[in-house]
């Protein structure tokens, strides 16, 4: 889910960011308008996107991209066109606003812009986004006032890190491009284990990692966290780790296939894979194929288990998210009158299961919507809704008042992990079982763990061998050295006996 906290690149750190569209520029009748401009180190012609004020009370902090852990007051308006030596007005009338809004600012604020031009992407964790320098602005009710900012860096430190051991790998998907009718590649990052280059006929099992919100092939490589959350190395036998992207317009794809974001996980299985293990050497048996996941990438492991069991091993997903919409982080959709900022008390319903946070569904709904497209509720919209007529992903719920929409949660069915194997459960229950391992912990910031459990009940019931672990504490983060070690004893189990040497040695060498 959109619930994982980042590094920093900025001064007291920019965090993700997301895009939408709408309207710019002609001035409006509020009482403070934001005036615009871009420097040629931005661009030479014009642009197109969307820009993002954001602000702090406190003059002294450096505003950050807005998260309910941390939240700043964000003015955001898309814009069309912006050509170099124009201004861009921004003011009430065509901005969305979290916190408050443009007429509502007063008083003295820090503020910085951002700008993001990249409208195939829902990360801001990557090179191009535009930025203003951070300042202290004055803005008063009673009084016309016009803030003049601008924009003028760009950022350029999200590089992928190559090394010996770790390879950028990209395959051109000619089922993706014909989706999206441009090219389009599968991107990830291959961490090789340290013997790799000792022994040209050794081939390993492997472990496709899909990362929680906000981590992609290009942060991943730029440190090694990844790698030790999941036991890369000193926990049972070698492996090769591939560290996917999930990174698409509208939020994360979460190798689905589906109507917003394409054939994901056809794309995934019959392009990706096949191609990965005649450049690596890679054992290309499903018994040595595993799948480790976190969060939203805990949801696309078992995903792809549950629709492709003949392919992998095993898998092993983290908090994942809501594998039951009975259970949709505290709220069960198929009930009537479903609502996803009130309960059925009349009371706004926490985002955040922590007593000293405050921050509710609603918020995080109007949080997103400042920011634009590529949220997590558009996430969960792009993947299991339908295309709306504006060629944007259905919305599950009425962004005013929460109310479910029963037209668009039909599809929303489909994507249902625990109604699928219960529809499925004569086909499913051998290939699936012995394969199935999850952890979560009973206090998940994100009640995540409500899911699970019906999860849970379901393979239970059906007699599906599994393991799901539920921890007592732990938060979001259910990963320990002892899960590390039991899930990698499991991986073992499974592909030993598995030939490991072949005759020819593959690249890369």
């Amino acid at each position: 889910m959109t619930r994982q906290l980042h590094k920093s690149f900025l001064p007291l750190g920019l965090l993700i960011i997301v895009l939408a569209a709408c309207n710019i520029i002609e001035k409006g009748e509020s009482t403070t308008e934001f005036v615009l401009k871009y420097t040629r180190e931005v661009s030479h012609v014009a642009i197109t996107g969307r820009a993002v004020i954001l602000l702090s009370k406190d003059t002294l902090v450096d505003p950050d991209i807005p998260n309910p852990y941390r939240p700043f007051i964000t003015i955001g308006c898309d814009f069309k066109d912006w050509k170099p030596g124009k201004e861009l007005v921004i003011d009430n009338d065509n901005s969305t606003g979290f916190l408050t809004t443009v007429e509502e600012l007063e008083g003295s604020y820090s503020v910085r812009v951002l700008v993001d031009l990249d409208t195939t992407s829902c990360n801001l964790m990557q090179n191009g986004l535009c930025y203003s320098d951070n300042d202290v602005v004055h803005v008063g009710k009673e009084n016309y006032d016009v803030v003049e900012l601008t924009v003028n860096n760009v950022l350029d430190v999200f590089d992928f890190q190559e090394s010996e051991f770790v390879r950028l790998f990209e395959v051109k998907s000619s089922m993706l491009s014909q989706f999206y009718n441009s090219e389009t590649r599968i991107e990830a990052e291959v961490v090789l284990p340290e013997s790799y280059y000792e022994d040209s006929l050794r081939i390993y099992p492997t472990v496709f990692v899909f990362p929680g919100w906000g981590t992609t092939h290009v942060t991943a490589s730029q440190d090694d966290f990844q790698q030790k959350r999941y036991g890369a190395s000193g926990y049972g036998e070698e492996k090769i780790f591939v560290i996917m992207n999930q990174d698409s317009r509208y939020g994360y794809h979460v190798f689905a296939d589906s109507e917003n974001n394409g054939p994901r996980a056809s794309s995934f299985v019959m392009e990706f894979i096949p191609e990965f293990e005649m450049n690596f050497r890679a054992i290309s048996d499903p018994r040595a194929r595993f799948m480790v996941g976190q969060s939203s990438g805990a949801w696309a492991s078992l995903w792809l288990a549950v629709n492709y069991p003949d392919t992998f091993g095993m898998l092993w997903a983290g908090s994942p998210d809501p594998v039951s919409f009975s259970d949709f982080v505290g709220h069960n959709l198929y009930a009537d009158d479903a609502n996803l900022f009130y309960d059925e008390q009349g009371n706004l319903t926490s985002a955040i299961r922590l007593a000293d946070l405050q921050f509710t569904n609603m918020d995080w709904s109007e949080m997103e919507s400042a920011l634009g497209e590529g949220g997590q509720y558009q996430s969960f919209e792009a993947v299991f809704g339908h295309k709306d007529t504006d060629g944007k992903p259905e919305q599950l719920f009425d962004r005013v008042t929460g109310r479910i929409f029963l037209k668009a949660l039909e599809n929303w069915k489909n994507y249902d992990i625990n109604r699928l194997i219960i529809s499925n459960s004569q086909s499913l229950k051998s290939s699936l079982s012995g394969k199935i391992n999850i952890t979560v912990a009973d206090n998940d910031d994100f009640f995540l763990d409500g899911s699970v459990k019906l999860l849970k009940q379901t393979l239970d019931s059906l007699k599906i061998d599994s393991n799901v672990i539920l921890l007592s504490d732990g938060g979001h983060d259910a990963w320990s050295d002892e899960i590390r070690s039991t899930m990698h004893k499991r991986m073992d189990s499974i592909s030993s006996g598995i030939v490991i040497r072949f005759n020819t040695p593959c690249h890369p060498d």
